[in-house]
């Protein structure tokens, strides 16, 4: 062999084998998977190491993690579902359902041009029908008895005590209907003394409270806050019947026990 010969085969091993594997080292890459392939390599040299094949890759959560998270999810679960068991304690009507009324009634007396008397405290011969407020329309006078409490509320027949349910108790308290036809006598005295004696009146029973659950027995002139405005909205209070309302409060206006501003 030539030396001529000789160095032609070095550069050819040289480009061949040596090259390439300088590059794959510079490279990061496996000498032998770019000189003979993957394949080939696995099958001459062995499997690669596993280790080194999972190198990169986010370890999976293992049994005692995963369980682990389960059971941190489970005591705010625990705590909602306690929260959702508890029961909620009925109370009677307060203050502010009471102005919330008188508010709205406010708002209705303005929009029909009625008028709107508070407190209905009308005093006449020496008797007070002491209502929380009266409404006068363009056909009567529209009495507003309020009532605070709250619950189950169920009529009695006639004249009999009403009955109240709350919180797994029951009191007995006398009839609305009752209170409501003595008002009404007193207030029809009043205006037959003013010179207003044929003038219809009707005073109705509210009840304020506006989780309040009302069992009616007949004709009993009593309601809820959302059935009074139901109610008000009905063409018969709404007709014109040839009344003057701002004339009617100012007769009136004698008899009407005004609270003192402090």
């Amino acid at each position: 062999m030539t030396l001529e010969n000789v160095i032609l085969y070095t550069i050819i091993i040289a480009v061949v084998i040596v090259v390439p594997i300088l590059l794959a080292k510079k490279a990061g890459q496996d000498p032998i998977e770019v000189i003979f392939g993957r394949r080939l390599s696995g099958t001459l040299f062995g499997k690669k190491n596993a280790s080194s094949e999972a190198e990169g890759k986010e370890p999976e959560d293992s049994s005692e993690n995963a369980g682990l998270q389960k059971d941190t999810a489970k005591p705010s679960a625990q705590k909602s579902s306690g929260r959702s068991g508890k029961s909620v304690r009925e109370t009677n009507s307060s203050k502010s359902d009471l102005v919330r009324l008188i508010s709205k009634l406010a708002t209705y007396a303005r929009k029909n041009h009625f008028r709107l008397i508070v407190p209905g405290t009308v005093t006449v011969n020496g008797t007070t029908a002491a209502l929380a407020a009266i409404l006068i329309t363009r056909c009567g006078v529209v009495g507003i008895n309020c009532f605070g409490f709250g619950g189950s509320v169920s009529a009695g027949p006639g004249d009999d005590d009403w009955t109240q349910t709350m919180n797994g108790e029951k009191i007995s308290f006398p009839s609305p209907v009752k209170k409501n036809r003595q008002q009404r006598e007193i207030v029809q005295q009043a205006l037959a003394d003013a010179g207003w004696a044929n003038t219809p009146v009707e005073i109705i029973g509210v009840f304020t409270s506006p989780t309040v659950r009302l069992s009616k027995g007949s004709r009993t002139n009593c309601y809820t806050k959302v059935n009074l405005f139901n109610y008000l909205y009905k063409d018969r209070f709404l007709k014109d019947g040839g009344l003057d309302p701002q004339k009617l409060e100012e007769a009136l206006e004698p008899m009407i026990l005004r609270t003192k501003k402090e």
